[in-house]
């Protein structure tokens, strides 16, 4: 079944070579056009299995929605997970990308990093260019790494 919905998701976003696999898709996207924002590609199939796994159980509570006290699974396991007595979405089983990209990943901020905009940040990734994490913004703007008080004083 899932193969099926790998090759659903080929076609909603391929417009040029035909493949049945959502990675392989996704690379080939990048290797052709190489300006794409992460945003514009297909999710990886890691992503996908867990997004099927919760649009699946989420199916079955609504077709349960009529019963009286209806019968239903626990949603852990089913693309949710339970952090500190709170259900969350689980995002990925893996890493966002292999260990050796990640370290190749550069980010065009410049010293007045703004923790909001920054994709490094919003990734979870420490900056590549000014070397502030994802600490709130008031924390960030705190460090002289960071603030934007620092480049108006060198101005």
């Amino acid at each position: 079944m899932f193969s099926k919905i790998q090759e659903f998701t080929c076609r909603i976003y391929s417009t040029g070579p035909e493949t049945k696999k959502v990675n392989e898709l996704r690379y080939l996207l990048c290797v052709k056009k190489r300006k794409l924002e992460s945003q514009q590609l297909p999710p990886c199939a890691d992503c996908l299995k867990l997004h099927t796994q919760r649009a699946s159980y989420q199916t079955a509570i609504w077709k349960r929605s009529l019963q009286g006290c209806p019968n239903a699974p626990s949603p852990i396991g089913h693309g949710w997970i339970q952090e500190d007595d709170k259900l969350v979405i689980k995002w990925m089983d893996g890493e966002p990308a292999p260990t050796a990209v990640l370290e190749f990943l550069s980010c065009p901020c410049t010293r007045s990093c703004k923790p909001s905009s920054c994709m490094c940040t919003i990734n979870g990734l420490t900056c590549t260019d000014c070397g502030c994490d994802s600490r709130s913004e008031n924390e960030a703007f705190e460090d002289n790494e960071c603030s934007e008080e620092e480049d108006d004083e060198d101005s």
